[in-house]
This record gives C-alpha cells, sequence and structure tokens, in this order.
C-alpha cells in the first residue's frame, strides 16, 4: 500500500485558492470542484509525490492536503464526470431517430 493525498474539504473549501492544481506534476490528479468550492484528488492517479501538501503548507498555508493511506480514505473514488456528486452518473438515453 501507499499513502496518496488528501484534501480537508472543509479547510479548502474556505479558502478555495487553487494553488495545488497548478503545481501538481500528474495530469488531471487535483482537480476543482466548483459547487463545493475545494480541490479534490483523484486517488487513482496520485503518485504521493506529496507536491501538493508543500504548496498548501508553505506557499499557500492554508495546511489542507495531508498525505494518508490509501486503505483509510473514506470514499476513494468519489470522483464522477464532474467533480463530487452524491449519486451515481446514470446514462442519458439518446433518441434512435425513429
Amino acid at each position: 500500500m501507499y499513502e496518496v493525498a488528501d484534501v480537508d474539504i472543509d479547510i479548502c473549501g474556505s479558502t478555495s485558492c487553487r494553488l495545488c492544481t497548478q503545481f501538481c506534476p500528474e495530469s488531471n490528479t487535483i482537480l476543482f470542484d466548483s459547487k463545493r468550492n475545494s480541490a479534490y484528488i483523484a486517488a487513482d492517479r496520485c503518485k504521493g509525490c506529496e507536491i501538493c501538501v508543500g504548496v498548501c503548507d508553505n506557499l499557500a498555508k492554508h495546511h489542507a492536503i495531508k498525505m494518508v493511506m490509501i486503505t483509510h480514505l473514506e470514499n476513494p473514488y468519489e470522483i464522477r464526470n464532474h467533480g463530487f456528486t452524491d449519486s451515481i452518473i446514470h446514462l442519458i438515453p439518446v433518441a434512435n431517430g425513429s
């Protein structure tokens, strides 16, 4: 097992600085959810480099990101097509033209 970044949504949402999204070297790993006004981590893409922790702690001074064992995440696959969701994305039926 390995450690991945975990965002404290309450702290991040109160600041919404987005710095971590700009510094992460792995594309599409730290994204921003405008509904919750917070960054979130794609746990399956996080490589555990801790750059986001340094940016949040030292540059932004928010301390909203910490490293946790991937097995200790509450919901590591909370991400859907549009950030956080409370329900599963449903496929939209397409008219067959008849």
